[in-house]
């Protein structure tokens, strides 16, 4: 739905100068050979670089968005490539590689290459725009034509070819076929041009034509070529037919019955008479279509009038008959777009006045073709294949536009009363069902009603919407009719249905009302649009009356751009708009901005487009605030398919409740936003899950910013509680938000745990509502006491309370994260108005729900998130303390911290471990977002049951997590959260103070084990242990200078970071651990360690080495860790710096023991290879030169075969 932040479009536009100059340097090098030996300055080469050759192609093909950028460089690109294609011609090359070449997967011939490039350029901008620069002189036809009919046919050699059975690519035979065509517009006839007579093997192609006598050469020669690739399956067949039909359409050709000859044998294809006919392709069909069509579209009445009947005939048999052969053809959608073309061009030629009196088709023979016709395309506007509506709307456009002023209206007529077909009306109240439906656009009178479009076929929409875009873009419709063509517009432009699956099938519907605007903006003066009657339009939002048509598309238009689910659908919008305003200046309120604001490339990103640019239009203007507040709480906004746009949605009507606000009072404006989300939940079923998750998120945001607003704009006033109280008693739809849950959308247990339901959706909202409504009746400064009555709601009933406390109790039992987020925020703001004893009652039933869960191994993976989330969250509020007494937790906090402790420390999931310790560090170890005067003492009572090592030895535990599962390293999550944890309890002081022992406890526990987390393998990981790293370095005693700071995951993964993070083994209190991550990450080899500062003889060599064989001494039995430490080992011997400290003191022998005994008896090959690698650098060292040897001559004789291959490296 959104478009990248760097948009390739303007990047492409920015750079397209540079990268076209390029190709054209590119050129002259590319297809010849400078300076040859020869002595010809450009001698053209004979075969190319494929990635040469890729490599223009790449150049190209991004234009095809932006294919006008290529116009002032074709008269330098193309040039160049004709040119040296005929100077290859004129040398008669061999395009055949050498024998015993490779140059076939490296190099192509230059023919080959160049017909790619120029493909690509008929692609990007069209073969009619590419094709004038082809060499039209006469004298290369034939040329042409034999290099042609030479390299498509297979070699006389034994040499391979293609699969196709010739050396020509698809690409060249469409080129070439195209050029050859091109040539055949010479006003010579082909006799002249002919140089020796040749016989015609069109029969082995088209059995049955019977071709005239007295054909020129040429023509022998070229037709068995057009009629092999008229019936091929690729593009090539394209410009077959082009060719064919220049060729039958020459005048000479014509006199001599050779274009009578074609069309007989084309439509003797289609007599179902023979059952050889059913064994035969249907390209070659759909080849005889396209060929008929080609005819009847380049020439007039006069010329081929005496086939149009029989054309039409045949056609219309193929259309309505039910023969074997011609249900063969309609299963073909390219055969039935070719069918609905040739109704088109026939209607065309019958509608002109006939070039004479023996005309044979009469006035009601043309009468009778324009009713079967058009209902024809009546019919397959609505067909299954998209190319078959876009077809048979243009063609109805095209008919309708030759028609006279009556009949065409008569058309248009037709297509908008099939528009009204199934539109049904319903009530807003959803006990009533669908019970008025209306053949006509038009509202039931004195009955609030709302259209129902569920009961239409979105691809009939399509082709009809279509069809009507394509008439006012010809100005068919009379300025009368466009009161209901605008109807239909409008409907089509809010039109949308889902499938089965979920898709949109209204995409191309609003699509096509895109178009029809935009041609109505062109085509209809502004005077003539000003005079239509918009109260006659129903389709609008109630506000119409006093519109004129262009402010009523406009403001239709802004909504469509701004919240349309497709970028397509929002950027053809903002098009449309700006032509709209472009045309018919002053008549749309604040035009200009409307156009600065709804920008082309500003709508590209749908988030910002909701919460950016529908904000910035409804500032301009009243009327764009009532439409756009009203599509936001429809199925574009609120109701969107997909969750994440319905929440940022619902922040887009906080932004458009802040908008309204500046003209009005809070009280009224967001009285004014809830009265409209109430509307929409009265109006929805149960099972209308995601449109009730967007309308409450969208209630809680209207009330999160409502209080905002009052805060500010009450701050520093000396309003009068009774003006306040007023204007809230005023607001009737805030005062009725606490029954929400009761009355206005009613909840119940099935909708909150119903699956069928979706309950996470009902629950995040719900949670969400609740918490917005508990915060915005409290104080929002509760140290200013003269604020007494800036807040939004008051007096918050029991029966909400209960409701919540319902509500909330169901919700935590979800897994989903959302929901746990916002039911544990939910929790913690409903136990600010609660008392303590019904506080320890909630809090007794979760513990003890978790505590009898925690032994289930049926428990659902992630069933206690909710719970433990909601205990942290709660666990504030549970103090017995003043700042005046000493630091002392309660029983609940402290059982609130014995069930954390025990869910993240144990056997349960890891998604309950998660959650557990996230708990942990959030509500325990940090503020939780509670305020200031709630957590005064907190730090202090923390600090106090923190001495029990309780927590510590829980964090230490998940630090050192390695969990592994199907889904690989799951530990991996628990060590992230237990950094988190860390990292917070640092900052919040939780984790730091004289009663932990100066810090030394925390530093020796659980620092160091961040600082091994430092050297992960896991990007992520590493960042974050970072980030815990340079907390503690800050507001601690470390005094180490780091000159760079990183500020992403990815740049963890640098030189730089290595060697920064080298600086920590100055610590001593971290170096163990920081080797032993170093050395588990296999980080340590990739490190510039034997030069300069900053490695580790900086700080002392000798001291990491030992540090080294302690770590493998610790874990000599851990592979996880003696594996890595003793490949360490062998890569500083095999550097050569471990053996600097021979002269030292080092224990060269505990080595030697340490190594023995970590693959005594193992049977890990892999460790049993890193010790022979030890080993080898040990040999080296004179005082156990000796003692090595002897090892190295044990482990010969390992039984394990692989261990000898090691000695052989």
């Amino acid at each position: 739905m959104d478009a990248p932040q760097h948009e390739h479009d303007i990047k492409l536009q920015s750079v397209s100068g540079g990268l076209l100059a390029e190709l054209i340097d590119s050129l002259p090098g590319f297809l010849w050979r400078l300076n040859a030996p020869s002595g010809d300055p450009r001698h053209v080469r004979r075969r190319v670089k494929q990635k040469d050759t890729a490599m223009l192609i790449a150049i190209l093909d991004p234009f095809q968005e932006w294919p006008q950028l290529l116009d002032p460089y074709l008269t330098r690109i193309l040039p160049p490539l004709i040119s040296a294609y005929l100077d290859y011609l004129n040398l008669q090359i061999d395009r055949s590689p050498p024998n015993g070449s490779r140059c076939p997967s490296v190099a192509v011939a230059l023919p080959e290459a160049i017909c790619k490039v120029l493909y690509t350029l008929c692609k990007v901008r069209g073969e009619k725009v590419i094709s004038r620069f082809f060499n039209n002189e006469p004298k290369y036809l034939e040329p042409l034509l034999s290099a042609f009919e030479a390299w498509d046919s297979p070699p006389a050699s034994g040499r391979a070819t293609r699969p196709s059975g010739g050396l020509l690519t698809w690409e060249e035979r469409y080129v070439m076929l195209l050029w050859l065509s091109h040539l055949l517009l010479a006003p010579f006839d082909l006799a002249s041009i002919s140089s020796e007579a040749s016989s015609s093997t069109v029969g082995m192609y088209a059995p049955g034509l019977d071709l005239p006598a007295g054909l020129p050469s040429v023509t022998n020669r070229l037709l068995p070529i057009s009629l092999r690739y008229l019936v091929a399956a690729g593009k090539e067949r394209e410009s077959a037919v082009l060719l064919l039909v220049r060729l039958a359409l020459r005048r000479d050709m014509r006199q001599l019955g050779l274009l009578q000859s074609l069309i007989s044998w084309a439509l003797h294809n289609f007599t179902p008479q023979s059952s050889k006919t059913l064994s035969v392709s249907i390209y070659q069909h759909v080849g005889v279509l396209s060929f008929l069509a080609g005819v009847l579209a380049s020439t007039d009445r006069g010329t081929i009038g005496t086939f149009i009947m029989p054309i039409f005939r045949t056609v219309q048999s193929v259309a309505d008959r039910s023969e074997p052969l011609f249900v063969e053809i309609r299963s073909s959608a390219l055969a039935r777009k070719f069918m609905i073309k040739i109704f088109r061009l026939v209607v065309t030629l019958v509608l002109k006045p006939k070039p004479n009196p023996q005309d044979p088709i009469s006035e009601a023979v043309s009468s009778a073709i324009l009713e079967d016709v058009i209902g024809q395309m009546l019919a397959a506007v609505a067909d299954k294949d998209t190319p078959i509506r876009y077809a048979a709307s243009k063609a109805l456009s095209v008919i309708t536009a030759q028609l006279e002023g009556n009949m065409a209206a008569e058309v248009v007529e037709a297509v908008v009363g099939f528009l009204g077909e199934d539109v049904l009306w319903e009530s807003d109240s959803p006990e009533r069902e669908i019970d008025i439906a209306s053949t006509a656009m038009e509202k039931p009178h004195n009955v609030t009603l709302r259209r129902n479009l569920n009961a239409t076929n979105p691809l009939k929409w399509h082709g009809l919407t279509l069809t009507l875009s394509q008439l006012l873009f010809r100005r068919s419709p009379p300025p009368e009719q466009l009161p209901e063509i605008l109807n239909s517009l409008i409907l089509a432009l809010e039109y949308e249905q889902r499938s089965t699956t979920g898709s949109s099938l209204g995409t191309s519907v609003r699509d096509a009302a895109c178009f029809g605007v935009w041609a109505l903006s062109r085509r209809y003066t502004t005077k003539e649009l000003l005079e239509v009657d918009t109260t006659t339009i129903s389709a609008g939002r109630g506000r119409v009356g006093h519109m004129s048509v262009p402010q009523l598309l406009a403001t239709e238009l802004v909504a469509s751009a701004s919240l349309d689910p497709s970028g397509n659908i929002r950027r053809g919008s903002s098009a449309a708009l700006q032509e709209l305003i472009g045309r018919h200046p002053d008549t749309i309120i604040e035009g200009i901005k409307v156009v600065q604001v709804v920008d082309y490339h500003a709508v590209a990103r749908r988030a910002k487009a909701i919460t950016g640019v529908a904000v910035d239009a409804a500032e301009l203007d009243q009327v764009y605030w009532h439409t756009l507040s009203d599509a936001v709480l429809d199925w574009r906004g609120t109701g969107s398919p997909d969750a994440e746009s319905r929440r940022v949605a619902a922040r887009g009507v906080g932004y458009l409740l802040t908008a309204r606000a500046k003209i009005t009072s809070v009280f009224e404006a967001a009285d004014t936003m809830v009265k409209r989300v109430f509307k929409g939940l009265a109006a929805i079923h149960q099972r209308e899950v995601e449109e009730r998750h967007g309308l409450l998120l969208a209630l809680s945001e209207i009330v999160n910013t409502a209080g905002r607003l009052l805060s500010v704009s009450t701050k520093g006033r000396q309003d009068s509680e009774l003006e306040l109280l007023g204007l809230r008693e005023g607001s009737r739809h805030l005062l009725r938000l606490w029954r929400v849950f009761t009355e206005i959308s009613p909840l119940s247990e099935k909708d909150l745990t119903s699956s069928v339901l979706r309950p996470e959706l009902t629950a995040e909202a719900a949670c969400h509502l609740i918490s917005s409504l508990i915060h915005e009746s409290r104080l929002h400064d509760e140290t200013d006491h003269n604020q007494g009555s800036c807040y939004l709601l008051q007096n918050i009933p029991e029966e909400f309370i209960e409701k919540s406390i319902w509500i909330i109790s169901l919700a935590i039992q979800r897994p989903e994260e959302n929901v746990v987020s916002s039911a544990s925020l939910a929790a913690r703001d409903i136990f600010s108005v609660l008392d303590n004893t019904k506080r320890k009652q909630l809090l007794h039933s979760w513990v003890a729900t978790l505590n009898g869960d925690s032994g289930s191994s049926l428990n659902p993976s992630g069933k206690s998130s909710g719970h433990l989330a909601t205990l942290g969250a709660v666990f504030p509020y549970f103090s017995t303390t003043s700042p005046h007494q000493s630091p002392r937790l309660s029983n609940e906090q402290l059982s609130i911290i014995d069930t954390l402790v025990l869910h993240a420390s144990t056997n349960a999931q890891i998604e309950t471990r998660v959650a557990a310790i996230r708990s942990l560090a959030a509500g325990v170890l940090g503020s939780n977002g509670q305020s200031p005067l709630l957590m005064c003492n907190l730090t202090n009572l923390i600090r106090a049951a923190v001495t029990t090592q309780k927590v510590i030895d829980t964090l230490k535990l998940v630090l050192d997590d390695y969990s592994v599962d199907s889904r690989g390293d799951v530990g991996s999550w628990v060590r992230m959260e237990a950094i988190d944890a860390v990292t917070m309890g640092w900052e919040s002081g939780t984790l730091r103070g004289e009663n932990l022992g100066g810090e030394k406890i925390v530093e020796e526990s659980l620092i160091s084990r961040v600082a091994r987390l430092a050297a992960e393998k896991l990007d992520k990981l590493r960042f974050k242990a970072w980030k815990c790293l340079r907390v503690v370095q800050i507001e601690s005693k470390y005094s180490l200078v780091i000159p760079n700071d990183f500020v992403d995951a990815s740049q963890t993964s640098s030189y730089q970071y290595f060697r920064q993070l080298l600086a920590y083994l100055s610590l001593v209190s971290l170096r163990h651990s920081l080797l032993e991550g170093l050395a588990l990450a296999d980080h340590l080899e990739n490190l510039d360690v034997h030069n300069g500062n900053g490695s580790p003889h900086s700080y002392g060599l000798q001291d990491i080495c030992e540090t080294l064989l302690e770590i493998l001494k610790q874990n000599i039995s851990n592979d996880r860790v003696s594996i890595p430490t003793l490949e360490v080992l062998a890569f500083l011997l095999d550097s050569r710096i471990i053996q600097r400290l021979q002269d030292t003191q080092f224990k060269w022998r505990s080595l030697l023991i340490l190594v023995h005994k970590a693959h005594f008896k193992s049977g890990n090959v892999g460790k049993l290879g890193a010790a022979v690698k030890v080993y080898a650098g040990l040999v080296e060292i004179s005082p156990i030169r000796q003692d090595v040897l002897v090892r190295l001559m044990s482990m010969l004789m390992h039984p394990f075969p692989k261990v000898n291959s090691f000695f052989t490296r």
